[in-house]
């Protein structure tokens, strides 16, 4: 067994965001789990970006 630990690069993101845990908890899953497609994802960042908080 290895137990070295892996190097894993870090993505190159351009329009990635950090999100807090109360915007996390925001997203709500249906017991059906949500798939979360590229699409869907650009929907919901179009849709909170004009609801920023102070």
């Amino acid at each position: 067994m290895n137990n070295n630990i892996k190097d894993i690069p870090r993505p190159d993101f351009e329009s990635a965001v950090r999100l807090t845990p109360l915007q996390l908890n925001a997203f709500r899953c249906q017991k059906k789990h949500t798939l979360l497609t590229p699409e869907r994802l650009k929907r919901i960042a179009k849709s909170s970006s004009g609801n920023k908080s102070k």
